[in-house]
């Protein structure tokens, strides 16, 4: 390792177009213009800060000036010309800070020099950083000299705010836009200076002050610069950790484990375990942004992209926790730290302004906000509403029935009409040996009250068509609309019935989304309701009228047609409905009663609230 005072990004500029990472068209046009003679008299170099805009202006100096054969692509770096320009000492390559010239007196005399030639290269060059603070009176006396400059005179004015350069002046140069770096490129530097250096750096620890430098070749040289003098030789990943505060890789996934698994406990642990290491909390939150980024590109991409092989430590792990997340929470999760990173900047406690954003991702009941409100009502529907998702499981039967996690329901009054069929109202010689899939089978809840499954849970009844109606679809009639008795949609003879459909409908939802995952996260709240010669009738609730829209698009019915066939072995044609709270089956003054009294319950119990009157 070299003992020269001068920092790592002065001492590695790139002395020539060939060293220049990136910014490809704008060398090619320069090296173009040098080449055939054809260099503007003035250019605008735009672009954020240490992007490369003040080395490429010395570059093009270097060209121009060159004692070697110049003008030149290829400058020698070993002439006089050369290594003043490099130096800054040049008398013909003039640098002027805009941030602190900007008064019409400096631009003057400004205009004084430009009018004598070069003293002992071919070209003036004048450069001028910052040039976005030069004063409306300063550009205004500018004017001139810049569109009419003498022979051999070349202006570059290097800005980060294009916007706040005049439009007079920006209209009389060839402007050029500098990119951001890449991941990829700033590690090449940082691996080029290392190995120039006799610095030995971890692959972790490039990747990690690649991400700390935002697109900035200057900073990631002056954290090397920083990390050497730390370190010294050797640079790992615990001294960048230490040095930049910096959260690794294990807490930014077990954060967001802790989201996916809504565990509160779990989220303040971790940022506790963030907390004792001495990272800094907003820091970490940035971090944790990025990561978060990474998992929604991920997710929509369906792999993960080449350019973030430089920051993730494991692309396998990256990309299963992209397919475990769901896609509105990933949302809902940058939506919330995003927030709390400008609650930081106008001086909220950074740790504690972490710690509530991750809790309300993890928890949306815990957001007193309006659309934290909007969420819990949302849960309660699918919860307790008629039109709401409810769990599939299977008995000891093997039948589907339906699983009310909540509370059990009062036991429903009798409907009036026929009795449901029962297995102890069926004939033993009916119910032997029968094919027809509706028929009672063993562990059968007892029809007109809410059965008990394996667990004790309370269950909803599995509603059975009577004799009449399986002897109608079996002759291929349609049973009477006057029937009392509600009997599930099926389809022809021998082919699925809703039930069928009902208790495979989960499995139809993870197919989706393996292969769609936006479009299965519309049907958060859908249920199969009808089957019939039209197809599928697939309810929505009542408030989801949005994801019913986007469902109908034809690519995403297709989509749906396909999920369905890959689960069920037949096409059905999906037609989307939208439930007004009365259960499909059953009678909907009786269904509608006992919602609403699970429903009051559900809201005591959600907001601690109590019934008055």
């Amino acid at each position: 390792m070299t003992n020269d005072s001068t920092s790592l990004y002065r001492r590695h500029r790139p002395g020539s177009f060939e060293e220049v990472v990136g910014q490809q068209h704008v060398v090619r046009t320069l090296r173009n213009a040098v080449e055939q003679g054809k260099v503007h008299h003035a250019y605008l170099f735009v672009g954020s800060r240490g992007t490369g805009k003040t080395s490429m202006a010395k570059i093009l100096a270097r060209s121009l000036n060159c004692e070697r054969g110049g003008p030149t692509t290829t400058p020698c770096g070993e002439c006089e010309s050369c290594l003043t320009i490099a130096g800054g000492t040049s008398i013909d390559v003039i640098e002027m800070d805009a941030a602190s010239n900007r008064s019409v007196d400096d631009v003057r005399d400004l205009r004084e020099r430009v009018a004598y030639a070069p003293a002992r290269g071919r070209w003036k060059v004048y450069i001028l950083d910052e040039a976005h603070m030069l004063t409306k009176e300063a550009w205004n006396a500018f004017l001139k000299t810049l569109e009419e400059p003498p022979p051999s005179t070349v202006f570059v004015l290097a800005t980060t705010e294009a916007h706040k350069v005049m439009p007079t002046i920006a209209d009389r140069c060839q402007r050029f836009d500098f990119q951001r770096p890449s991941l990829e490129q700033i590690s090449e530097v940082l691996q080029r200076v290392a190995a120039a250096e006799g610095i030995e750096v971890e692959d972790g620890a490039v990747a990690m002050i690649a991400r700390s430098a935002s697109g900035s070749f200057r900073d990631a040289l002056g954290t090397l610069d920083q990390l050497t003098a730390l370190g010294g030789e050797l640079v790992g990943l615990d001294t960048v950790l230490e040095l930049l505060g910096a959260a690794d890789a294990e807490l930014l996934f077990e954060a967001v484990d802790a989201v996916v698994a809504e565990d509160p406990k779990g989220v303040l642990l971790g940022v506790e375990r963030m907390a004792r290491s001495g990272r800094d909390p907003a820091q970490f939150a940035r971090d944790l942004l990025a990561h978060l980024r990474h998992l929604l590109v991920t997710q929509t991409v369906g792999e993960v992209p080449n350019t973030f092989v430089v920051t993730a430590t494991d692309p396998d792990r990256l990309a299963a926790q992209a397919a475990a997340i769901g896609a509105a929470t990933l949302v809902r999760t940058i939506d919330e730290l995003a927030a709390a990173l400008t609650a930081v900047r106008e001086g909220d406690d950074a740790r504690m302004a972490v710690e509530i954003a991750l809790l309300k991702a993890a928890r949306p009941d815990l957001d007193p906000s309006t659309e934290g409100l909007l969420r819990r009502i949302e849960r309660l529907e699918q919860g307790a509403g008629g039109s709401g998702p409810r769990v599939l499981s299977r008995d000891e039967g093997g039948l589907a029935v339906e699983d009310d996690r909540d509370p059990p329901r009062p036991t429903p009054p009798a409907a009036e009409g026929p009795p449901v069929d029962s297995p102890s109202s069926q004939a033993p010689d009916d119910t032997a040996g029968t094919d027809d899939p509706s028929a009672s089978e063993p562990g059968d809840p007892p029809a007109g009250g809410a059965g008990v499954g394996v667990s004790g849970q309370a269950r909803r009844p599995v509603v059975r068509p009577t004799d009449s109606g399986r002897e109608a679809r079996a002759s291929g009639e349609q049973p009477s609309a006057r029937q009392d008795t509600p009997t599930p949609a099926t389809g022809p003879a021998g082919q699925l019935d809703l039930e069928q459909v009902a208790r495979v409908w989960p499995a139809v939802l993870d197919h989706l989304r393996e292969s769609a995952p936006a479009l299965a996260a519309t049907f958060e709240g859908a249920r199969p309701v009808a089957l019939d010669e039209d197809g599928l009738k697939i309810g929505f609730p009542a408030s989801s009228t949005f994801n019913k829209r986007k469902a109908e698009a034809p690519d995403k019915r297709e989509q749906v047609a396909e999920a369905l066939e890959a689960v069920l072995g037949e096409r059905l044609r999906p037609v989307y409905v939208l439930l007004e709270g009365e259960a499909a089956g059953g009678d909907p003054g009786a269904e509608k009663e006992v919602d609403e009294e699970a429903l009051v319950e559900r809201l005591k119990s959600e907001f601690d609230a109590e019934e008055v009157g």
